[in-house]
C-alpha cells in the first residue's frame, strides 16, 4: 500500500509542476518596436521569452483611437529565434493617427501599447 501511495504522490506531484510551467507560458521577453513607411503599411517586431509559433497563438489587434474604428487583426509571423513580426495595413495614414495596439496569446493580454505612425518613419 506505501508503495502504491508513493507512485500516487510522484503522479500528482508530476502533474502539478507540468501544469504550472503551462500556466500563462507565453511571455513577451521585450516589447514591441513599430516602424511605418507613412504610406500604407506598419511593422512591429517583438521577442518572446522562448521560440513561439507565432502565426498560431499570437494575435495582434489594432484599432485608430478615433472616435469609434474598426478593428483590424494581424497575424504575426516568426522571424530568427524568438522574434514576431507583424505587418500592419493602414490606409490614409495622416499626422495625428494613433493606433491602439493589443497583443493577445488566446485570452491573455500580453501588452497594451499605442503607436504613432508619423513619428515613426522608416523605410521599409
Amino acid at each position: 500500500m506505501g508503495w502504491l501511495r508513493s507512485g500516487l504522490t510522484f503522479s500528482v506531484g508530476c502533474l502539478i509542476l507540468v501544469w504550472a510551467a503551462g500556466c500563462g507560458s507565453v511571455r513577451v521577453l521585450q516589447g514591441p518596436t513599430c516602424f511605418s513607411d507613412y504610406v500604407n503599411i506598419s511593422t512591429c517586431e517583438w521577442e518572446m521569452a522562448w521560440p513561439t509559433n507565432c502565426r498560431a497563438e499570437l494575435r495582434l489587434f489594432y484599432q485608430l483611437k478615433f472616435f469609434y474604428f474598426e478593428n483590424h487583426t494581424c497575424v504575426p509571423e516568426n522571424r530568427a529565434g524568438a522574434v514576431c513580426v507583424c505587418h500592419m495595413h493602414m490606409d490614409n495614414v495622416v499626422s495625428v493617427d494613433t493606433y491602439q495596439l493589443d497583443l493577445w496569446a488566446g485570452e491573455q493580454l500580453l501588452w497594451k501599447s499605442s503607436f504613432k505612425p508619423s513619428e515613426h518613419v522608416q523605410n521599409l
